[in-house]
């Protein structure tokens, strides 16, 4: 799963909803979902094998140009020249997108906020790129309270991502702060964070009632029946009427306790091997090319626009 910590950014016209304070972590291995609505997304997929430069390039591209693509690649995922692509080789393949997705967002995020270009990320850099003062400009008093509590979470944060004390981010202090799921301190710390948000009465557990707390705005029935029944029926795991912390970090981090590696690996195996062996084939791949590359222009639409 991506990681990095989305800072909520707060707007008078927003409905701010219990689900948009917790701090999302977006994918490893894509900028994409994987399932939005319940719907697979293909393009997830795609850049979890291809990587989401490559990914995006080929989506451009003819399906004939694709399967020779695909074929070209072959080899350098196959390590032990084979002719068949293992799970070890398939795990290993995508490992390393996903530590390159990880280094290229973390070091694109480190150019856009160091603003004095020393390579360090100073917390004063860090606010007034995530959080200028006219962000403030024309908020009611509620909105702008739960603002400033954010900016102060992003700031304890920020202090606990700084693990050598220099009151900077390094480039790989940085990549804890945006991707939690690579250090368990960190995740230790976002979900006792969480934990602290909804735990009004302090007690160590949130309630319904705290879940479903609205400090800007009264919640329309029909939001507040939804997000009870997630709450009984997706999040208190052992129904006892309150989120512990161990299901508070399957809320926050969900798929964490899992290897999101190996879950992409199987998914793809699944799709694509054929015969069953556990084992992909050149064939397999080119066969189901759409499940590891795809290609827009398949779509009649797109060939229409081709022809013209």
């Amino acid at each position: 799963m991506l990681f990095y910590v989305c800072t909520l950014k707060v707007s008078a016209d927003r409905d701010v909803l219990p689900q948009l304070r917790r701090l999302r972590l977006k994918d490893l291995f894509s900028t994409k979902e994987h399932y939005k609505e319940n719907e697979h997304n293909e393009e997830f997929d795609h850049d979890a094998f291809l990587g989401e430069e490559i990914a995006h390039e080929w989506e451009k591209l003819p399906v004939a140009e694709v399967k020779e693509k695909l074929r070209a690649l072959f080899p350098k995922v196959d390590i032990d020249n084979d002719n068949q692509v293992s799970m070890t080789e398939l795990y290993g393949w995508i490992e390393q997108h996903m530590k390159k997705h990880v280094l290229h967002g973390t070091d694109a995020r480190m150019r856009e906020l160091d603003t004095n270009k020393d390579g360090k990320l100073s917390w004063e850099e860090y606010r007034v790129v995530e959080f200028p003062p006219q962000l403030e400009e024309g908020l009611t008093d509620p909105i702008l309270t739960e603002l400033r509590e954010i900016i102060m979470r992003d700031k304890r944060r920020f202090e606990f991502s700084d693990t050598d004390s220099d009151n900077m981010l390094s480039q790989e202090e940085l990549t804890f702060f945006l991707h939690p799921e690579e250090s368990k301190r960190m995740t230790s710390y976002l979900v006792k964070e969480n934990l602290d948000v909804f735990d009004k009465n302090k007690d160590g557990k949130v309630t319904l009632e705290e879940y479903l707390v609205q400090e800007t705005q009264e919640l329309s029935k029909s939001t507040r029946e939804r997000l009870t029944k997630s709450f009984k029926e997706e999040l208190d795991k052992n129904h006892d009427g309150y989120l512990d912390e161990k299901e508070m970090r399957h809320w926050v981090l969900p798929g964490v306790d899992e290897d999101p590696i190996q879950s992409e690996a199987d998914h793809l195996m699944k799709l694509g091997d054929d015969n069953r062996d556990n084992m992909l084939s050149v064939e397999e791949i080119v066969k189901h090319h759409r499940v590891f590359a795809g290609s827009r222009v398949t779509k009649y639409g797109d060939l229409l626009k081709e022809e013209l």
